[in-house]
């Protein structure tokens, strides 16, 4: 009874295994195209419209002063520290 018993529960396991990996099957996702860049882009530069500053002529605002030495950790780099 006992042997019999556990084929039956050996036999139910295999079969919620095979139902499970059904159900739950997920199908491979192929890699989205990868597009060329455009001819007008500008190369070695972020894309047109991105916020960082291109402009290496033009001085750095007062604000952009203090966020850079806060960034790299000056001390008293903080207006607003007490």
């Amino acid at each position: 009874m006992r042997i019999l018993l556990a084929r039956y529960l050996r036999s139910v396991a295999y079969a919620l295994v095979a139902f499970g990996q059904i159900w739950v099957y997920i199908p491979p996702v192929a890699a989205p195209p990868v597009a060329a860049p455009p001819d007008d882009a500008p190369s070695g530069g972020p894309p047109p419209g991105h916020p960082e500053r291109l402009c290496t002529d033009v001085p750095l605002s007062e604000a952009e002063v203090i966020w850079g030495r806060q960034l790299l950790g000056v001390p008293g780099a903080d207006p607003h520290a007490g």
